[in-house]
């Protein structure tokens, strides 16, 4: 997904630090994918049918395993603070954000991002950064290769001075998290049905 700034009117000077929440809010519906990430304003076209089922499919492996108190969101903004608020393209928060939107980062227990080729550096290091400052325990990255058909899934625990600790890269077996609860999710599995799907597309 590509990223610029294009409100469908012209904003305010931003201030010193950037662009504000409430900037972002005074930007009419118009179809387009918002974020806030440090006082930038990104703009997002619609995500391809690969990427929204990727991002369905892990969704629906962690509503499988949470608890009542817990509820599972897809591109569900997230504000964290005056110039921030992204769109996580999966989001587990706390069941009483149910009828939220925006709903406060401090209720989120994981956030997923599935990688792009326009988005990488933004999913590997800007929202990493920015997750881990905002305190959400863990961060998973979940990387296709159109080229090999395979997907990575690398798991991020939040570790001291707000920062993330690497926990692994896995590519095939069955990945195992503790954090934010115990689950396993079959990643052979996973590539054998998005590759698939991939090449019923003509990937």
């Amino acid at each position: 997904m590509t990223a610029t700034a294009m409100p469908t009117r012209p904003l305010r000077l931003p201030d010193s630090y950037g662009y504000t929440v409430d900037d972002l809010h005074a930007i009419p519906e118009d179809g387009r994918r918002y974020e806030l990430i440090d006082g930038s304003i990104i703009v997002s076209p619609s995500a391809t049918f690969g990427h929204n089922n990727l991002a369905r499919w892990i969704a629906n492996e962690l509503e499988h395993s949470a608890s009542d108190r817990f509820v599972v969101g897809t591109d569900q903004s997230a504000t964290i603070d005056d110039y921030n608020e992204p769109r996580p393209d999966v989001v587990v928060a706390q069941v009483k954000n149910v009828g939220r939107s925006p709903f406060p980062i401090d209720d989120a227990v994981l956030v997923v991002e599935v990688v792009s080729p326009s988005s990488v550096l933004r999913d590997r290091e800007t929202k990493r950064a920015l997750y881990a400052r905002a305190g959400v325990p863990a961060y998973w990255l979940l990387e296709p290769d159109d080229k090999t058909l395979k997907i990575r899934l690398t798991e991020f625990v939040l570790g001291g001075a707000e920062d993330y600790v690497r926990s692994g890269s896995w590519e095939s077996g069955v990945f195992q998290a503790d954090t934010p609860w115990t689950l396993e999710i079959d990643l052979d599995a996973l590539t054998a049905r998005w590759a698939a799907l991939m090449r019923r597309g003509g990937a």
